[in-house]
């Protein structure tokens, strides 16, 4: 069976990046997890959707949005970039630090698999539109 998606997750807890890959992995996706953000870039190439942890020791989710962008051509990608985040302050933000949305209750895994469900539908609309304007 072919995966729903394709996902990247990355977040500094190994616990978090477990948890959610497992309950995303049972629900039908394909799924990388990283606790570095050194090589993100090079990994992001096969995600459909990459979830971003805000806070991360030494390097938070706006700075690694940034280094992305910094990396691929012309600053354009071909994904999603969803922060993770239990922060509802950083949450209100997400646009101005360069994600396209955001995935709160950060750690419950119920509400995980809905939330990406959403963006994935988000993601299959963008193509159809693509493929109507002829792009």
């Amino acid at each position: 069976m072919e995966a729903k998606g394709r996902i990247l997750i990355v977040d500094d807890s190994e616990v978090i990046l477990e948890q959610a890959k497992s309950v995303l992995l049972a629900a039908g996706y394909s799924v990388t997890t990283t606790s570095q953000t050194v090589g993100v870039s090079a990994k992001i190439r096969d995600a459909d959707l990459v979830i971003i942890d805000f806070h991360m020791p030494g390097f938070d989710g706006k700075h690694l949005m940034e280094s992305i962008r910094n990396a691929t051509k012309d600053g354009k990608i071909n994904f999603l970039a969803y922060l993770y985040t239990s922060d509802e302050s950083v949450a209100r933000t997400f646009r101005t630090l360069g994600f396209d949305g955001y995935f709160d209750n950060k750690g419950d895994p119920r509400t995980l698999v809905s939330q990406v469900d959403a963006a994935f539908r988000r993601i299959h609309l963008r193509a159809l539109s693509s493929r109507f304007q002829g792009g």
